[in-house]
Formats: structure tokens, sequence, C-alpha cells
């Protein structure tokens, strides 16, 4: 993915459950990118139980696995619980994270700024093909 490419989708709406291509929800926006220019399905689930046995098994199993330093395409949780968000971390400008918040939309985030918004602790995920 190229920051051209990126950029069609910045300031692009939030909406529950959206998976583009005029809004997007941070999981409809992950499987769209993924998808498209990385070539790796993200399973279509919604957030809750059946997204932490989701998570679970794709671990368990290899296809997912944590990693220290993020690679172009990697996916992203930047907050776990009972309200997750992900996204996907794209290695320009510096490296960042491309993911559609609440209230704001598409956006795309230095790891420099993560912090600041409130994600102190991104884990980063190689999604295997």
């Amino acid at each position: 993915m190229t920051p051209q490419q990126a950029d069609q989708y910045i300031n692009l709406p939030w909406q529950a459950g959206a998976k583009g291509p005029d809004a997007y929800d941070c999981w409809g926006l992950l499987q769209e990118v993924r998808n498209r220019y990385f070539g790796v399905s993200v399973p279509d689930v919604r957030f809750g139980d059946a997204a932490r046995d989701l998570y679970e098994q794709k671990l368990r199993n290899g296809d997912w696995e944590i990693v220290p330093i993020p690679a172009h395409g990697d996916g992203v949780l930047l907050r776990d619980g009972n309200h997750p968000h992900v996204g996907v971390y794209l290695d320009i400008d510096g490296g960042g994270i491309l993911h559609a918040l609440e209230g704001v939309g598409v956006t795309f985030t230095r790891l420099s700024q993560l912090r600041m918004m409130g994600f102190s602790n991104p884990k980063f995920y190689r999604i295997h093909g």
C-alpha cells in the first residue's frame, strides 16, 4: 500500500459494521486493506466472544503471531477488552497506523502519537496467508 492508496481512505466516516467503500469500522477497514493490498483475508467476525475465540484460535494455530517490530501491512490491536480497536501498520511517513475511529473516521496516526490518543500498548500481529 502506497501513501497515495492510503490517502483514499483518510477522512472516510466511521460507521458500526461498515466494510466500505464509503464508510468503515475498524474491523472492516482491516479486512479491506489486508485483502486488497496484501492478499490475505481477515475473517468476518463481530467483536465480542466470537472475536476473542477467533483471536485465540489464530494465535494457537500460527495463522497470526505477535511480533515486537511491525512490518508494512501487519495488523495492530490498539485496545483490547470490552471495546477492542484494530488497525493496519503502514511503513509510510515514518510508520503509523491506518484505522477507523468512532467519532473521527479513518485516520493515519504516527506511532509517536499513539500514546497521546490513549493507545499506550499496541500489539502488532503478523497475519499469515
